[in-house]
């Protein structure tokens, strides 16, 4: 019997997935055809673009830049789906994919009432939605507001990364939740604030399924300093803060899988997201913890076809390695990346192999370096002052320069 290329089954709760990647809650699952074409791709799971009840009080049609050489995506302007329109794209996914696991992705504005979100809860449940994502980091909008503007600290956090800083306004809505519904639940926590790992913990012990760990960071943008009013974006009159996304962004995801599974344990389920643009992304975000991988801006600017060639080259990797499941590979750094106190360093200093530098020079000008000087023949490295910190290993457009380790 033929392999399924896509089988590599992962669990939230007790819904199965057919593989750990999951299409995560963005611009390219906000309609049905968008998941019916992740389904033929491959996909284990997708979570529909982020629901609000009511409407968001900022709503526009999206103004997005894809900045190739930053590797950087940024979006200020954005566009997210009502009660109805989210309820009815459940509804016909359910009816028109049967491998691909549905996630409702909601939030409810009005953060000092409850009922809105367990509503949510209720009405997605009946339409057909398989798992529950309680979003707490969208939008960047509720954050620039309460960041630009200095909110009130004594008002509930009303939504988005404003309310997933909040432990209590977390728990307040899990723990609800938890009454109305069965079906799992994942928090999606935003970075915001620099504690995700604690407000992840919280989800947990309210009754969260799983927690998605949200990388997008809200920050500015490149800005022209010839013509500084004038913001990058088409159709766009302003400068304002943006929703960063992108592989720039991966080491600041790694960080957070990390964080999070170092506070919470083996038990909980971390999807974890951000930066993920190749199959060795993934299986390092596996490695630091993650049990299935959230993608969404590769999926806006290459599709959802990349999949077959991931997990192609997924399965030869876990092959070579010895590797059964997906489980095999989580957690596999977390014994391996150490705290600055147990480092282990020792002496050596770099080498210049004169038969391939060019002397260009670039080595010599290295600010925080006296070690190299140039001669007639090439580059020089006095070893008693090279301090081993690889800078002019980097820099060399020839690899004329090695490390040697010092015999001692």
């Amino acid at each position: 019997m033929k392999e399924d290329l896509f089988h590599l089954p992962v669990k939230i709760g007790d819904v199965e997935l057919r593989n750990p990647f999951i299409v995560a809650s963005g611009p390219t699952a906000k309609r049905v055809d968008q998941l019916e074409m992740a389904e033929k791709s491959g996909w284990g799971a997708a979570s529909i673009k982020q629901t609000f009840n009511p409407l968001p009080y900022i709503n526009y049609q999206p103004r997005y830049r894809w900045l190739k050489k930053e590797k950087l995506h940024v979006f200020t302007a954005e566009y997210r789906l009502d009660m109805e329109q989210g309820l009815r794209l459940v509804e016909e996914a359910r009816k028109k994919c049967k491998d691909l696991v549905i996630i409702a992705n909601y939030s409810y504005v009005a953060g000092q009432d409850i009922e809105g979100w367990l509503e949510a809860a209720r009405r997605f449940d009946a339409a057909g939605a398989q798992i529950l994502e309680l979003n707490f980091c969208c939008p960047n909008m509720s954050f620039n507001v309460d960041i630009s503007e200095r909110a009130k600290k004594d008002v509930r956090p009303s939504s988005g990364a404003s309310m997933g800083q909040d432990e209590d306004a977390v728990r307040w809505v899990i723990e609800n939740t938890r009454k109305v519904t069965k079906l799992p639940l994942i928090a999606k926590i935003t970075p915001e604030g620099g504690r995700i790992s604690e407000v992840s913990k919280v989800a947990f012990e309210a009754g969260a399924a799983a927690v998605c760990s949200v990388a997008n960071r809200l920050g500015i943008p490149t800005i022209d300093v010839w013509n500084y009013k004038k913001p990058i974006y088409n159709l766009q009159g302003q400068n304002t803060m943006a929703c960063l996304s992108g592989p720039w962004i991966k080491p600041l995801a790694l960080r957070d899988v990390f964080e999070i599974r170092k506070l919470v344990g083996p038990g909980a389920h971390i999807n974890g997201t951000g930066g993920v643009a190749s199959m060795e992304d993934a299986v390092q975000m596996m490695m630091c913890g993650a049990d299935s991988i959230g993608i969404c801006t590769e999926t806006m600017v290459s599709g959802f076809g990349f999949l077959e060639k991931w997990m192609k080259s997924l399965k030869d990797y876990m092959k070579k390695m010895g590797f059964k499941s997906a489980r095999d590979i989580r957690d596999l750094l977390l014994s391996e990346i150490k705290p600055a106190s147990e480092l282990t360093v020792w002496a050596g200093y770099a080498q210049v192999d004169p038969k391939k530098c060019s002397k260009c020079g670039l080595c010599v000008e290295i600010g925080h370096c006296n070690a190299i000087v140039m001669t007639n023949e090439s580059a020089s490295i006095d070893s008693k002052l090279c301090q081993g910190c690889s800078t002019c290993i980097d820099i060399c457009p020839k690899k004329a320069i090695t490390m040697t380790e010092q015999k001692t």
